[in-house]
């Protein structure tokens, strides 16, 4: 994010250009991703040195493009449909490689409790605001390094279909899905750049500030109706995503 905010103070461009281009690439970078909230407009005009004028305009633009959505008296929020086209990944090959991660690493600091849905899960599960989820977080830790910090939001009565704090607590929430009954017919899937806080930084034992892998991910059953939400942070120094790219046929 400091390099952008870098770019635009050295740019010639007119400020309210900079700063609707550079918020613009922080969503679909998912810097900021499907259904979070963006900074106040005293955080932005802060952030970029400018007027509230010039930031309502960049804002006002973005609604009006799709990008950002407007919820009266909660804030400013990345609109869910606003990534550019994505790329579609096999569900069940994604399966494979969740309960493989799941087979190869450990489990620790697991904990299970029921808590008032964030606005970014309240948008990603169409969920009414008040609402309460269960969340399930846990540390995945390969060979004794913490490779990845998970956290997974369900609705209730989706918990209580899959049951069982203890297996929510080990196993990928994807997976108990499936076991409970729960046909998962696609998931929607964000991969972008983030930096440690206190929290993770703790949990994946780097510093506050080091460089994460953020993948955030909404589950849909048959119905396309969200039933989980997962956002994971992956050490950048211990995680790869492989991608293997081929021309399809007559291309």
């Amino acid at each position: 994010m400091s390099a952008a905010l870098h770019a635009v103070a050295d740019s010639p461009s007119p400020r309210y250009y900079q700063v609707y281009v550079t918020l613009r690439a922080w969503v679909r970078d998912g810097t900021y991703g499907p259904g979070a909230q963006i900074p106040t407009e005293a955080e932005l005009c802060r952030l970029f040195g400018v007027s509230r004028i010039t930031v309502r305009k960049a804002l006002a633009d973005l609604v009006r493009e799709g990008w950002l959505v407007r919820h009266q008296g909660r804030g400013t929020f990345v609109e869910l449909s606003s990534a550019r086209a994505p790329v579609s990944v096999d569900l069940g090959e994604a399966l494979h490689q969740i309960v493989d991660l799941g087979a190869a690493t450990e489990v620790r600091d697991s904990r299970v409790s029921v808590v008032r849905a964030d606005d970014e899960t309240l948008a990603a599960l169409d969920l009414e605001p008040g609402t309460r989820v269960q969340k399930v977080s846990r540390v995945r830790v390969l060979r004794g390094v913490p490779l990845a910090q998970i956290t997974t939001f369900v609705p209730l009565d989706v918990a209580a279909m899959v049951g069982h704090e203890r297996a929510a607590e080990h196993m990928p929430m994807f997976e108990l899905l499936e076991r409970s009954g729960i046909r998962v017919r696609e998931a929607d899937q964000w991969l972008g750049a983030t930096l440690a806080n206190v929290e993770s930084g703790r949990a994946l034992a780097v510093g506050i500030g080091a460089p994460l892998l953020r993948l955030t991910r909404i589950v849909y059953d048959t119905r396309r109706r969200p039933v989980e939400r997962v956002v994971a942070l992956y050490r950048a120094d211990a995680y790869q995503y492989r991608m293997h790219l081929k021309r399809a046929r007559g291309a």
